[in-house]
């Protein structure tokens, strides 16, 4: 008969989000628990919904003691938007200051053919 009892080495035994756990084998053929770690989200880009890359991600009570320098990226934007979604916003500017140009040009030559 296969005995499937295993030792639980925490105390705390309601099965909440924080307190998942998985059963393994010893080497010893026992069965033992190892106590699951939640996964930390990394910070994602509102524009694109992709994870931003060259950020840390700890946890929220570690996140306070990381430098500055760990929290953002150097470039515009740093922590908040990913690559794709700076390069759009860049192009989307310079093409709306284009478009301002080119109507500024064209009021010119409308002015200089009514004359």
């Amino acid at each position: 008969m296969k005995n499937n009892r295993f030792v639980k080495r925490s105390s705390f035994s309601y099965s909440t989000k924080s307190n998942k756990i998985r059963v393994i084998r010893t080497p010893g053929n026992r069965l033992n628990t190892l106590n699951m770690i939640k996964k930390k989200s990394s910070r994602t880009c509102p524009i694109e919904k992709t994870k931003i890359n060259g950020l840390a991600i700890p946890g929220s009570r570690r996140y306070s003691n990381l430098s500055k320098k760990n929290k953002t990226i150097s470039r515009p934007y740093g922590g908040c938007l990913s690559i794709h979604a700076l390069k759009k916003n860049i192009i989307k500017a310079f093409l709306i200051e284009e478009k301002k140009l080119a109507k500024k040009v064209l009021r010119l030559n409308k002015k200089k053919n009514t004359n």
